[in-house]
């Protein structure tokens, strides 16, 4: 006994046989579009996550190098606080005269302010409470009518030792 399908694909069968498909079904498109679209739907979350992180790790970043350069500035500033207290008091103490003490039994670090930079106003403070500088630099007080023929009708004006020598001895030139 021979069915209809077997006889289908031999000759003198009158039957059509079924016609090859051409495409993908309907059915079949379908489901690619929708798992096409679910891959697309997580790839633009998983694209959302990495640029959000990404932003986060940029910010982290900037914050980072700030805080580093910050450090960094504020230790070099460490490093020479002392050598800048030193010359801003030199500076102020030349600036009203006075005269200043040996700094190796200072605190230099009470000069310097919250950056490690020196402190202007602890300074000048310290330099107001400071005895002023005697004017001639010698130590002793000035002599009135002391120095380069002070006090002289100012006639004289030479410094070589014959001409002074005649001067004293004659009051004259000779």
């Amino acid at each position: 006994m021979t069915t209809q399908d077997d006889n289908a694909g031999q000759p003198g069968n009158d039957e059509i046989p079924p016609a090859p498909t051409a495409g993908p079904t309907l059915k079949d498109v379908i489901a690619d579009r929708d798992r096409w679209k679910a891959l697309s739907r997580q790839n633009e979350t998983n694209f959302n996550a990495s640029r959000t992180e990404l932003q986060q790790l940029q910010t982290t970043q900037q914050a980072a190098v700030e805080a580093a350069r910050t450090e960094g500035r504020t230790s070099a500033l460490g490093e020479v606080s002392t050598e800048l207290v030193t010359a801003e008091l030199r500076l102020q103490a030349v600036g009203v005269g006075a005269e200043l003490p040996d700094l190796s039994f200072l605190d230099l670090n009470r000069f310097t302010g919250e950056d490690s930079r020196p402190n202007p106003d602890a300074v000048k403070s310290f330099i107001e409470s400071l005895p002023k500088q005697v004017s001639s630099g010698s130590g002793f007080p000035p002599i009135a009518g002391a120095g380069h023929n002070k006090g002289g009708n100012g006639d004289f004006s030479s410094i070589n030792p014959s001409e002074l020598a005649d001067y004293i001895a004659g009051g004259s030139f000779l």
